[in-house]
């Protein structure tokens, strides 16, 4: 089964904000982002999980739609037809949201304590920040997801596809349980915004096919 990995598009607050479970706004490019995911990905996921944060929750539903407008094929000579395709049912799970940066959501990193942010950013793994999570928190949440809702799955897709919809946080966490990363070197994997992760999973073996494309 092959299960594709989806990184939100990119938001209108750039990268300078801690904005984590907070919902914010896409950035005007977004039309173009998802006409490029959608040539990389294939036309017939089985199931779309998704974030409910409204940065996945668009991208999601907008994926499950494009799928349903219906697909053209030659039913004589020079003469097209267009047929329903499959909408699979966006699924929304709380366990794919964004790590929480509790009392430093929607603060400018430049204006959070140096001495507070030093001490997080040297074990985030462990520390947690001020009212919000550390990261074993997102990959315990991220595990549990994974052993309820995609495991079942891998004998009742006829071979289809999934769609995961979500935030890089949880994509690296993702990446760190089928790669057995320590989830200290998380944050050395790239992952752009709007951007396709490709796994394939044959039994309880995971195959990488590809990262951050």
């Amino acid at each position: 089964m092959d299960i594709y990995l989806i990184r939100h598009t990119e938001v209108a607050v750039g990268r300078s904000m801690a904005y984590g479970q907070s919902d914010v706004s896409l950035a005007d490019n977004y039309s173009e982002q998802l006409a490029r995911l959608q040539a990389h990905l294939p036309n017939d996921p089985y199931a779309i999980f998704s974030s409910p944060l409204s940065r996945c929750r668009r991208l999601a539903d907008d994926l499950s739609v494009g799928l349903a407008a219906g697909s053209q094929i030659e039913i004589a000579p020079g003469q097209m037809a267009v047929v329903d395709a499959h909408r699979p049912v966006v699924q929304f799970d709380n366990r794919l949201i964004e790590f929480n940066f509790g009392d430093w959501e929607m603060v400018p990193w430049s204006e959070i304590s140096r001495t507070a942010l030093d001490a997080w950013m040297a074990d985030f793994v462990t520390v947690p920040t001020p009212n919000g999570e550390n990261f074993q928190d997102v990959f315990n949440r991220i595990e549990a997801f994974w052993s309820d809702k995609i495991l079942p799955l891998a004998n009742q897709s006829n071979g289809q596809p999934l769609f995961i919809v979500s935030h890089g946080g949880v994509i690296r966490a993702l990446l760190c349980l089928f790669l057995g990363l320590s989830l200290q070197n998380a944050y050395r994997i790239n992952l752009d915004y709007g951007a396709v992760t490709k796994l394939t999973l044959t039994g309880s073996s995971y195959t990488i096919q590809y990262i951050n494309r």
